[in-house]
């Protein structure tokens, strides 16, 4: 099992904002998580790659519960999950081959990482992962002169070289044209098929969960109101689910948006 939540909820600043959820990914699955702004789905996410803990219940990450495990075993569980953010969080004056050669800090030594970070190497599977997203000419292009979708693609480059076996992923084509948009996510769950990874992500589309996913999840105040394969997924239930729809909770930030509220 990848991904576990067993009756698990989070408060943040005195604000309930995801109520006890329990839900579960076996290894390999491809799930769309939907529903209207400031229904939890951002901090769902960050319930999965450990960057929140819960304060009820409790949620396992392939096979570990991460809080209870010591610094390096935590160290080692979250460099086999791969993020991919909305607003990814690139350095200004980083080179983007560095932003992705990060995607596999975490799996090396700290004098390593340092040197990667002085030094990039694999530079040859650095520009591949950049290929994929239409990126390779951006390979010593400096973070601070990319647009907001070429930010976004460099952030799935990262992953896509990092080969996570839990790939969360946060509105991540946010910032692309719809033809764009459709191609990225179709390579994420490509990438994610041929390597046998769980792929869960967030998208305000749902037109894009309905063509790619095989199995929806809709979110709204922070419950699950329903986890459905695709073909059951129906008008009248998207309806319910998007009904007076409100603004984002001030208190959930979107991965990537800068605000840290536990140490990830």
């Amino acid at each position: 099992m990848s991904l576990r939540f067993d009756a698990a909820s989070l408060s943040l600043n005195g604000h309930r904002i995801l109520q006890p959820l329990t839900l579960q990914l076996a290894q390999g699955e491809q799930v769309a998580l939907i529903g209207p702004s400031g229904a939890g789905k951002s901090s769902l996410l960050l319930l999965a790659n450990s960057c929140h803990r819960p304060d009820g219940g409790s949620i396992q990450l392939l096979g570990e519960d991460p809080w209870q495990l010591r610094a390096p075993a935590l160290r080692r569980l979250r460099s086999r999950i791969g993020s991919v953010y909305q607003h990814p969080p690139l350095p200004a004056l980083q080179r983007v081959v560095t932003a992705v050669g990060a995607g596999q800090l975490g799996r090396l030594s700290t004098l390593a990482a340092l040197r990667r970070l002085l030094w990039p190497q694999d530079v040859a599977a650095i520009r591949d992962a950049l290929q994929r997203v239409q990126l390779g000419d951006k390979l010593w292009q400096r973070c601070d002169r990319l647009s907001g979708g070429q930010r976004q693609r460099v952030g799935i480059a990262r992953v896509l070289y990092q080969q996570p076996e839990l790939l969360l992923a946060d509105e991540p084509v946010s910032a692309l044209d719809p033809r764009l948009a459709d191609d990225t996510v179709a390579l994420l769950c490509a990438d994610a098929r041929q390597r046998g990874a769980t792929l869960l992500v967030s998208l305000h589309s749902v037109e894009l969960a309905l063509a790619h996913f095989p199995r929806l999840i809709g979110l709204r105040d922070g419950r699950i109101a329903f986890d459905l394969p695709r073909a059951q997924v129906t008008p009248p239930l998207l309806a319910a689910l998007y009904a007076g729809e409100q603004p984002a909770i001030a208190d959930e930030p979107a991965l990537g948006s800068g605000i840290r509220i536990a140490p990830c």
